[in-house]
């Protein structure tokens, strides 16, 4: 929960890397790079965390679609490392603590094209994937629910 006084935040969190996937589940660990860390900055402990896996994850774009892989609660605030840690050939420089809620299969997750009609950060349907791109995303929390529910709802099995 977000501390006394604070509203949670509602973020969707890009995984263009199936190791990065990995190492997060692994971890219970968002890591981002040192471009990201200004805006990884914003993020709160109690804040809700979506992991979307994008398309080309799993190196097969053309079979695989984007998809939401699982839900999160960050349970501490975003701090530097002392060192770098290297995913999938990247250097992540800043990390915060997750408490994971829901992980569906790989390559099962909740497919997001029929989903972004219904959000309201997505002002162009017809070119959604260009919202998610930007690798962390601040979402209303209207947003968020919806997203967490088709998650939730999905078979685990």
């Amino acid at each position: 929960m977000a501390a006394a006084g604070e509203q949670p935040g509602y973020w969707v969190s890009v995984l263009g890397e199936v190791e990065g996937l990995r190492w997060v589940l692994k971890n219970s660990r968002m890591a981002f790079t040192e471009a990201m860390s200004s805006k990884a900055g914003k993020i709160r402990k109690g804040d809700g965390l979506v992991l979307y896996v994008g398309r080309g994850a799993f190196h097969n774009p053309t079979r695989d679609e984007s998809q939401l892989g699982g839900v999160a609660e960050v349970t501490s605030e975003v701090r530097r490392l002392g060192r770098p840690v290297e995913i999938a050939g990247r250097e992540f420089v800043t990390v915060c603590d997750l408490r994971i809620e829901v992980v569906l299969p790989e390559r099962a997750g909740v497919t997001v094209r029929p989903l972004v009609r219904r959000l309201q950060v997505v002002k162009r349907p017809e070119v959604w994937g260009q919202y998610f791109r930007q690798g962390l995303v601040s979402i209303p929390e209207r947003d968020f629910l919806i997203l967490e529910k088709a998650v939730r709802s999905r078979p685990r099995s």
